[in-house]
């Protein structure tokens, strides 16, 4: 073997075990780099979360026929916009009735209510004539007996006729069965009064026969308004079910509104984590469907109730303490980006 040749053996050995120690530290450096990262995802307040949104069940208060849809899947619609009509004919023929009724119930109150002081002056007026009249009969009835008393002492004396005395006496009884008759009739005038209260009594049933009346027309309104359906939020429509022409039952569900501006995603924190969360930290979100873009957030609310890990182990990937607690994490969603249903990976920021 020549010197050349073990040359070149040596060169080889040392060029092998170079790479067997360069492939050794390659190895190493990348276990050690995956370690690092699972332990920094593991550490870190990181999850996995569906993007949702707020959904409401738009519905009739009333049964009926849909008359008229005014709007179709996808539109975006206003709080308070009208969406749909119900045939509202029959309706409208009650609420008629019960106008008419409380008209009639209203203007009877207004007699009856009429009727208390015209009751009253009549009464009183009456009171009045019947105490003038005692007044006057009680003065006939003193002139009576004096004239009496002296003709009697007279007539005792021999110094009048008897029938002078009998006149006397007899003026003086007629003037106390007048006073006796006037008292009579104002007793009878006093007790009168009673009509009053009567009239009192007939004017409140009236009023009472009104106000249920006018709760009728009020309830009949309702059901009237109620045939119209309108936006109980805003949003877009994301589900019909029924369509125009259709029967609907009340409180079935004819349209659902979803708030696709607002969205939100709920994740579980580990209660070894948790603690570090805070209302209002701001969040960084992902989605598949735009990898390079990355949305902002808020937590704008933390379950004080821990739930069992099974649900947690869905959401979260490494960590399956016994316990984790929901979060809530607002994203604004402007452009209408994000789809409800999206897988979305959150990332809590720590100052």
């Amino acid at each position: 073997m020549d010197i050349s040749t073990a040359i070149k053996k040596k060169f080889l050995a040392l060029t092998l075990f170079l790479a067997i120690i360069t492939l050794a530290a390659l190895v190493f450096f990348s276990l050690y780099k995956d370690r690092a990262e699972t332990i920094e995802a593991q550490e870190s307040l990181t999850a996995t979360g569906v993007v949702e949104a707020k959904k409401v069940s738009a519905s009739f208060k009333v049964p009926g026929r849909i008359e008229n849809m005014l709007i179709d899947e996808g539109s975006r619609i206003e709080q308070g916009q009208e969406l749909a009509r119900l045939d509202s004919r029959e309706l409208s023929a009650k609420l008629s009735q019960a106008s008419g009724a409380f008209d009639a119930a209203r203007a009877q109150a207004r007699v009856a209510e009429n009727s208390i002081p015209l009751t009253s002056q009549q009464i009183e007026a009456a009171i009045e004539q019947a105490q003038a009249k005692v007044s006057q009969a009680e003065v006939g009835v003193e002139t009576a007996r004096d004239l009496y008393e002296k003709t009697d002492q007279l007539y005792r004396n021999s110094a009048v006729p008897e029938k002078s005395y009998t006149d006397a006496k007899n003026s003086y009884i007629l003037a106390q069965n007048v006073l006796k008759e006037a008292q009579a009739a104002l007793d009878q005038a006093l007790a009168a009064r009673l009509k009053v209260d009567l009239a009192q009594a007939q004017y409140e049933a009236a009023a009472g026969q009104s106000n249920q009346a006018s709760g009728a027309v009020q309830e009949a309104q309702a059901y009237l308004d109620n045939t119209r359906l309108l936006a109980p939020i805003s949003g877009f429509i994301t589900q019909k079910n029924l369509e125009q022409g259709e029967m609907v039952n009340a409180g079935t569900p004819v349209l659902e509104i979803t708030d696709l501006f607002h969205t939100y995603v709920k994740v579980f924190i580990s209660e070894k984590k948790i603690g570090r969360v805070q209302l209002g930290q701001d969040v960084e979100i992902t989605v598949d469907s735009f990898p390079d873009r990355v949305y902002h957030g808020n937590v704008v609310w933390i379950n004080d109730a821990g739930e069992f890990a099974v649900r947690k182990a869905v959401n979260e990937q490494y960590d399956h303490d016994i316990r984790s607690f929901e979060v809530k994490i607002d994203v604004p969603n402007p452009d209408l980006s994000l789809k409800t249903g999206m897988t979305a990976r959150v990332n809590i920021i720590e100052q």
